[in-house]
């Protein structure tokens, strides 16, 4: 069993959870990594067509599921501007995504968005980061429904496919 505490009256130090004393610097990372992402969003939703970009480190990833054309793992900011930015643009409207919410733990964060495709059909997208050195290292992104996405990037799934 888990029993979280503050111990003591000053409780701006450490939180014992079980045996383990984790410092509450843990929980300032996690409110810096979301911030940090957080800002790089409303950059870019300000028009900063380079916020993201100049976040990433060169040996930065990304991963979009593969059912998709631009899908699958991507290394470097380069290979993400090259090759999947070009096709997510010809799929989901930029101008109408929003940051609906952000969470951290640590070094990962979660961004609930929502943007429209091409064709106006409102998509919900998750995306997972994880933070490293104040860098956007890893990206994982996790659409609810995929269909119109592929309809209008030129590409479809068999009905077979279970979507």
């Amino acid at each position: 069993m888990v029993v979280a505490r503050f111990d003591g009256a000053d409780t701006s130090k450490n939180l014992h959870v079980g045996n383990r004393t984790t410092a509450v610097a843990d929980a300032e990372q996690a409110q810096r990594n979301r911030d940090l992402v957080r800002a790089i969003y409303e950059a870019s939703f300000s028009g900063d067509v380079n916020a993201f970009l100049d976040a990433m480190p060169e040996d930065f990833e990304e991963y979009v599921p593969p059912v998709l054309p631009w899908g699958g793992l991507d290394h470097g900011p380069e290979a993400f501007l090259a090759s999947v930015l070009p096709q997510l643009a010809a799929a989901v409207d930029f101008t109408s995504m929003r940051l609906v919410s952000i969470s951290a733990d640590g070094d990962h964060v979660a961004a609930l968005l929502t943007a429209r495709s091409a064709r106006g059909d409102e998509r919900w997208i998750t995306e997972r980061w994880v933070v490293r050195d104040d860098k956007l290292w890893r990206l994982r992104v996790f659409y609810h429904d995929t269909r119109s996405l592929e309809v209008e990037s030129g590409t479809s799934l068999s009905p077979t496919m279970g979507l």
